[in-house]
């Protein structure tokens, strides 16, 4: 049950990263205090390759943690897990940084939260979801 609960959470967690690319494009307006501009890009490089940084950083994001719940699940290789949670976690937090108007400021803190719980997982205590209980 542990490891569907932290799968799930990854995988929502992933999936929560969509608002990016969707505020970034203007394909919808979700909340116009939310937007794609990023506070060190935008002014430096344009609107047209701060919404491509954008829309890579998000979407390395989503598949990560989609390839981190699929990882924790048994899905995938357990070697995967270590790349993944970093990579994910990192670029999560590179995107939160250079766009923070792009979600809910409650969706930011948590983002940060299970970002910063996932690095700590893997590079402080080494876990690994081949230890827990099948």
């Amino acid at each position: 049950m542990v490891k569907i609960v932290i799968a799930v959470v990854l995988l929502a967690h992933g999936i929560g990263h969509v608002l990016g690319p969707v505020q970034m494009s203007k394909a919808a307006v979700v909340n116009p205090s939310w937007n794609g501009d990023s506070w060190l890009l935008t002014g430096a490089v344009g609107q047209s390759i701060t919404a491509a940084v954008g829309v890579v950083l998000w979407t390395v994001a989503i598949v990560a943690f989609a390839g981190l719940a699929g990882v924790a699940m048994g899905w995938l290789p357990g070697a995967w897990w270590t790349p993944l949670a970093i990579v994910g976690s990192v670029v999560s937090l590179v995107g939160v940084l250079l766009f923070p108007a792009a979600f809910p400021v409650t969706s930011t803190i948590g983002a940060v939260i299970v970002d910063v719980v996932v690095l700590a997982a893997v590079l402080w205590f080494h876990w690994v979801p081949s230890s827990l209980p099948a």
